[in-house]
Parts: C-alpha cells; structure tokens; sequence
C-alpha cells in the first residue's frame, strides 16, 4: 500500500506578501478616516462665513426672497396657542 505525500504548503513568500498587503491596507484606511476626522474637528462643524458654502446659502436665500411667495421653512399654525390662558385653561374650578 502506497501513502500518497502531502500537499505542498503554499509558498511562504506568498503568504507573507497576503499579510503585508492586508497589514497596509488596514493602516491607510485607518489614516484616511483619522485625517477625515481631524478636518472635522478643525472645522467644528461650521461653515466658513467667506467660503464657497456661504455664497451658495446667500445666492439660495436671495432667490427665494425675490419669488415673493411668502413661503419659509417654518410652519406657522394659526391655531389658539394652547399655552395662553382663556376659555377652558386653568385649574378645574376657576372661572
């Protein structure tokens, strides 16, 4: 009865060169996310009153000034404010 041989391993070279790329990805991706947050933090957040954002906001907030349609973001309701005292609001039994 005849033992067949063993695989071979994988050439130890290879597998090194498998590590080494991994090994590296690993480190530049990790850099790109730390510089990304560091450009962050630098910035807080802000946008630059001087910068490209703000012009863009500016030239946004004239055009929708010069349509006159009187619409904004916010949602104006014309209801009672429930806050204020009247008819119906206050401790039970006052009048």
């Amino acid at each position: 009865m005849t033992v067949p041989e063993p695989t071979p391993d994988d050439a130890p070279r290879g597998s090194l060169v498998r590590r080494a790329s991994f090994v590296a990805t690993a480190l530049a991706l990790t850099g790109a996310f730390a510089f990304t947050l560091s450009g962050i933090a630098t910035t807080r957040g802000a946008v630059r009153p001087n910068g490209p954002a703000a012009t863009i906001a500016a030239r946004q907030r004239i055009a929708s000034d010069s349509t006159g349609d009187g619409v904004t973001a916010r949602h104006h309701c014309h209801r009672r404010d429930r806050g204020r005292s009247g008819a119906g609001s206050g401790p039970p039994g006052s009048v």
